[in-house]
């Protein structure tokens, strides 16, 4: 579908946010923050996809580590919201939505991830200049508020299928979102992703609340009541 104007509700410490009538109450500001990616519980948009470079974790040893161990979480130990201090949400410091737009602003968690996807229905959208998707439209079932998603860092990646058959090429564009909710493993987070797949024909946007690697560079769309 062609891209249309978001839904604009009104405005809180200068950022604006649509009402999709949700029955929490929600508030969602109608643009990602800063529009980078962020690892999970760090405030700066600095990411390199890599283990040895994630704020919230050290080496277990100091041995030098080759190249091609830079993402071997096996080396490396959890320094926060890890087994040893059992915190499972993200504190008001290390919420990166908090950090930059103020209370009452703050990262959802992944239950309210959730309810935004389930609160919506979810179709693709592009420019009027352009054939490319560009992220991903939700209507909400609630109230028909709209909310845009962009593309995520998983954006047009192309993926190869084996079934008993053939290997069938498939391509896939993504939006993705972190939440303040860390995942049951102790390297994982989980974020909302939203996805379409291309296989030779057109099909509606399917996701859902996933754990992905904290190291990982996602999207933040900050919250507030």
């Amino acid at each position: 579908m062609e891209c249309s104007a978001q839904t604009v509700s009104g405005k809180i410490n200068g950022h604006e946010y649509v009402d999709l009538g949700l029955p929490s109450g929600l508030k969602w500001a109608t643009t990602n923050l800063s529009n980078y990616y962020y690892t999970w519980g760090d405030i700066n948009h600095e990411y390199t996809f890599r283990c040895d470079d994630y704020k919230w974790c050290e080496r277990k040893s100091n041995e030098p580590i080759a190249m091609q161990d830079a993402n071997n979480s096996d080396l490396f130990r959890i320094t926060k919201y890890g087994e040893k201090d059992g915190k499972t949400t993200l504190e008001a410091a290390d919420d990166a939505a908090t950090a930059q737009w103020k209370a009452p602003w703050r990262m959802p968690t992944a239950e309210e991830l959730q309810e935004l996807y389930d609160g919506c229905q979810w179709e693709y959208f592009f420019t009027d200049t352009s054939p490319r998707i560009i992220g991903f439209k939700g209507t909400s079932k609630y109230n028909g508020a709209t909310i845009l998603l962009p593309l995520g860092p998983d954006g047009g990646r192309k993926i190869f299928v084996e079934d008993e058959f053939m290997t069938v090429e498939r391509s896939y564009v993504a939006s993705s979102l972190w939440s303040s909710s860390k995942a049951s493993t102790e390297w994982g987070a989980h974020c909302l992703m939203i996805t379409h797949e291309f296989n030779g024909k057109k099909g509606s946007a399917s996701g859902g609340v996933y754990s992905q690697p904290r190291y990982c560079g996602i999207h933040i769309r900050a919250v507030c009541r």
